[in-house]
């Protein structure tokens, strides 16, 4: 049986960037998961996007690093694509009053990881909310 686990931007950030603090532990972590036949590793359309403004100004990569760095995710990660019922389902949460969910970028994670049923969230976030999905940091224990 497959499991599907959801990748938050932040995971993906730490392995494309050896220069943030987590690189190695989150490497080892996904490279854990691939080594396994019966995991299927996503993120969303959108985590493409935010990488490739974060590695183009805020790390030490050129332009063609930037860009192999993508190809490589995008090869390795199913992408969940953001729909407008996704959008709606985010601002929903985020705007009632008896949800916990004010990030909009965590929460359209969250929402992300609900649409491919998935049974576990990698992220570093602290205040990532999520009462129904298993969450799971890349620290060392």
């Amino acid at each position: 049986m497959q499991t599907n686990i959801y990748v938050d931007t932040n995971i993906i950030i730490d392995i494309c960037d050896s220069q943030r603090a987590m690189h190695t532990h989150s490497f080892e972590v996904i490279t854990g998961y691939m080594e396994q036949d019966n995991y299927e590793l996503y993120i969303n359309s959108d985590t493409l996007a935010n990488l490739f403004y974060i590695l183009a100004n805020r790390s030490t990569l050129d332009t063609q690093e930037v860009l192999d760095k993508m190809r490589f995710i995008n090869e390795i990660f199913t992408l969940v694509s953001i729909e407008s019922k996704d959008v709606e389902m985010a601002l929903a949460l985020c705007a009632d009053s008896k949800s916990k969910h004010r990030d909009y970028e965590d929460t359209m994670q969250y929402v992300c990881a609900k649409k491919i049923e998935s049974s576990l969230i990698l992220t570093n976030d602290k205040k990532f909310v999520s009462a129904d999905i298993e969450l799971q940091t890349t620290y060392k224990q």
